[in-house]
């Protein structure tokens, strides 16, 4: 299991890794134990974790990134300067009054930690509760690995994780393990690595068919144009090629068009590819 948890996240720290091989164990007794389960809990973490290289969150931001990341919060960059590059303060200005923090600095003292990155006092009594720690009166315990990945198996469970995961419903975990949809594409993306690993052959990136998704239904529509003739005109390029004719001649159309043609298809061929993937996980 190390050396895949080491081609899964090959810049990760030694000691989360070990960790999690580790604890591999506990998240089966956890049931993290189905291909479809481990690629998305495997996804999550790696994601929250920095590709598993951060232990506690980085709330160190530009006044303009702390604009795109928290819009409603910080609507101009004047009302964003006195949070830039000040972690505490942001971490109290986001978290404070919320998940349980209730007290001043708690949004500071309750920052994310662990791969999971917890967050929240409620979270921090809780999961903390569930492990026998008081991870509420010693947050950094959380920056133990063995405890962190503890805390994020434990996160999991109680947050019925599972379920979405058995749908393989990559936003409705998303939604349960974020609050949101932050990161959603990179969460695809390490999905995608979790199931070449893990996947063992029963876990498919294809998804729905494609007449389901409306890249699949363009697709299809692209195909039945194919059918009526498009085929037999490309079979007759390549033949044209080959003898020397010119391609544009021999299709009746001018070389523009020829060249945009091509182009549109190479285009329409490559999202197509990329976007069954996502017809699948996010039911589009």
């Amino acid at each position: 299991m190390l050396n895949k948890l080491k081609a899964f996240a090959p810049g990760g720290k030694p000691a989360l890794i070990k960790a999690l091989a580790d604890a591999w164990p506990a998240m089966e007794a956890a049931g993290i134990d189905t291909p479809l389960r481990i690629s998305h809990f495997m996804a999550q973490i790696f994601v929250e974790s920095g590709g598993l290289r951060v232990a506690e969150e980085n709330l160190r931001y530009s006044a303009s990134r702390l604009c795109a990341v928290w819009p409603k919060r910080f609507p101009t960059l004047q009302s964003a300067e006195p949070f830039a590059n000040n972690p505490q303060a942001l971490a109290n200005k986001v978290y404070g009054g919320r998940m349980g923090n209730e007290k001043p600095g708690d949004g500071w003292r309750y920052r994310g930690r662990g791969p999971k990155q917890i967050t929240g006092r409620d979270n921090y009594r809780a999961i903390g509760r569930e492990m026998g720690l008081d991870l509420e009166g010693d947050p950094d315990l959380l920056l133990d690995p063995k405890n962190g990945v503890r805390a994020a198996i434990a996160f999991w469970v109680m947050n019925g994780c599972n379920a979405p995961a058995d749908r393989n419903d990559i936003r409705g975990v998303t939604r349960k393990v974020n609050g949101g949809y932050n990161g959603l594409a990179d969460r695809r993306a390490a999905f995608r690595r979790a199931v070449a690993i893990w996947g063992e052959g029963e876990v498919s990136e294809i998804g729905k068919p494609a007449s389901r998704s409306n890249i699949g239904k363009a697709s299809l529509f692209a195909g039945g144009l194919a059918s009526s003739g498009i085929g037999s005109q490309l079979y007759e390029v390549s033949s044209a090629i080959e003898s020397g004719q010119s391609i544009s001649t021999s299709l009746g159309i001018s070389l523009f068009t020829l060249v945009l043609l091509v182009a549109v298809f190479v285009l329409l061929v490559y999202i197509f590819r990329d976007r069954l993937f996502i017809a699948k996980h996010e039911g589009l």
